[in-house]
């Protein structure tokens, strides 16, 4: 019998994805897809599978999620994305802990174990890396901006053991694509708070994390997968920065264009004080 929980997933045009991680939630009694218009059979899959669709137009994705919470009949919640699948070691955790109250605390930290390249990583960076899936949703709730979204938690969360399996991308062109739209909503969301960089700083950046990911986090012992993960983990982090400097520059120069008009005012003598240029 499923269990009195429930699980929130978001959606769009997760049609290769969706059929195998529904299928590992049989388990759950209720699976609630909010989905932000997705072209392909992502829908439909997800409805013959017996979740509750709901569609909802796409702003962020903490409150993305937020919304797909609030949408759930129980009180506890397995929030997980599309391309992450419960592997039966976990599976077997959650019900354990259900159905025989073990439930010590109001949330719960899961393992994630990427599959990349043909490879399960586990170095880089990449494992365990602990994310807060399992939580009483009256304790939880997605938090952040563009990017990076976490759940903030009343209370202190406890490791589970058994992993989330995580099929990250499809491939070299799939993983470029992220890097792409990851360090554009990175570039904006530190823009919008005041921040600057240059390239200099961004090849600094990426020097850094292609460093730590390869030998501090020791992803060489990932072979050529950990190679390539490392090498666009610097192409990522210099996009991002460099994205940032572009940004930064734009209005530099726009600021630079309005000073040097309101300079060419300012020297003739029919100039109004009330005549002056403002940037909102």
């Amino acid at each position: 019998m499923p269990l009195p929980l429930s699980c929130a997933i978001i959606t769009l045009n997760e049609e290769d994805n969706i059929s195998r991680t529904l299928k590992a939630l049989s388990f759950i009694e209720d699976i609630v897809v909010i989905d932000s218009g997705s072209t392909d059979k992502t829908v439909t899959i997800a409805k013959s599978l017996g979740a509750r669709v709901f569609y909802r137009k796409f702003d962020n994705y903490a409150s993305q999620k937020n919304f797909a919470i609030e949408q759930t009949k129980f009180d506890w919640v397995l929030a997980i994305d599309a391309d992450e699948v419960v592997s039966d070691g976990l599976k077997s955790e959650i019900i354990n802990l259900f159905a025989h109250n073990k439930l010590q605390s109001v949330g719960y930290l899961v393992p994630r174990l990427t599959y990349y390249l043909g490879k399960w990583i586990r170095f880089g960076g990449y494992y365990p890396n602990y994310q807060i899936r399992l939580f009483k949703k009256t304790a939880g709730e997605f938090s952040g901006g563009l990017v990076h979204e976490r759940v903030k938690l009343i209370g202190k969360p406890i490791k589970l053991k058994n992993p989330l399996y995580h099929y990250s991308y499809k491939n070299i062109s799939d993983h470029l694509q992220f890097i792409d739209r990851y360090s554009s909503l990175f570039a904006e969301e530190e823009f919008r708070k005041g921040k600057s960089s240059s390239v200099f700083w961004a090849f600094l950046k990426a020097c850094f994390k292609g460093f730590y990911m390869y030998w501090i986090r020791l992803g060489i012992l990932d072979g050529k997968q950990g190679f390539v993960l490392a090498l666009l983990g610097f192409y990522y982090n210099f996009l991002k920065y460099l994205k940032l400097y572009e940004k930064s520059k734009s209005i530099s120069s726009f600021f630079v264009m309005v000073d040097s008009v309101h300079d060419v005012k300012g020297s003739k003598s029919t100039e109004k004080d009330g005549d002056q240029v403002h940037v909102g």
